[in-house]
């Protein structure tokens, strides 16, 4: 979706381009009227149209949403983890706010003016929606497909299609099933997750990356490798779990679980 809105951006127009840009402004000083009044205030100073916007700018921390637009270009949950990890420690992108004050008021509005994006980027309008017809809105644009899971977890669709039978039986095997937002949040939780977790990236952030690290997917050698074991010992130890014959690749909820069976906790 959050590419989907970038490219839509790219291909605005510069009247559109410039729709947003004055809607930004007139919602972070509190309305039309505001920002003219603002307007006149810096003409009858002798400003330039260049100086205006330029004020403008800092006074609205607009490279700091520019930067921020920048770096948050992920595609998917796995690219959020590693974003927000990277945001912790972008000294650049905090010395570029300009108005600490105004950044608050603009986290206080950020919904008035997403809805507005999609106003102009999408002509989707949610407004008087209720939550139902605002979904319905949304599937438009929010969905994802198997060969974007797939490659988030760096497997071809073939071996994505044997997990979710394994986890979903048959939701999914409808070839050209398109996946919701809130479905893919639940395949991210069952393939890299533990049964005793849900989805937390405000408390469990350096947890999840430290296993990102580790990869999103596993083999029978890294398995044997990890257990201290060989594959021969392997097959024999898991034979009954009816999976492991035909997956060659496994996510990190079904490797924790092999590695289990082997005797092996994981300490990722």
């Amino acid at each position: 979706m959050v590419n989907k809105l970038l490219e839509n951006y790219k291909k605005l127009s510069f009247e559109k381009e410039e729709e947003l840009i004055t809607i930004f402004f007139v919602m972070v000083y509190g309305g039309e009227k505001e920002l003219i009044s603002k307007l006149n205030e810096l003409k009858k100073q002798s400003k330039t149209d260049e100086e205006i916007f330029e004020i403008l700018k800092i006074e609205t921390n607009f490279n700091f949403w520019l930067k921020l637009s920048e770096t948050l270009r992920f595609n998917n949950i796995t690219d959020l983890i590693e974003t927000t990890c990277r945001l912790e420690v972008n000294s650049e992108l905090a010395s570029s706010i300009t108005d600490h004050e105004r950044l608050t008021r603009m986290f206080t509005i950020q919904k008035s003016f997403g809805e507005s994006v999609l106003a102009t980027s999408f002509d989707i309008n949610l407004k008087g929606k209720t939550k139902e017809e605002s979904k319905i809105l949304l599937k438009k644009i929010a969905y994802i497909t198997k060969e974007t899971i797939a490659a988030e977890f760096k497997c071809n669709k073939r071996t994505l299609t044997k997990w979710l039978k394994i986890y979903f039986g048959d939701r999914f095997v409808r070839k050209d099933r398109k996946i919701t937002i809130d479905e893919y949040v639940e395949i991210f939780e069952a393939f890299f997750l533990n049964d005793d977790e849900s989805l937390n990236l405000n408390n469990d952030l350096s947890k999840y990356l430290k296993r990102l690290q580790e990869g999103v997917n596993f083999n029978k050698s890294d398995l044997a490798l990890l257990c201290d074991s060989d594959l021969k010992t392997q097959r024999e130890n898991l034979k009954k779990i009816a999976y492991y014959s035909y997956l060659d690749k496994f996510p990190y909820s079904i490797f924790k679980k092999l590695a289990g069976e082997m005797g092996y906790e994981l300490e990722f």
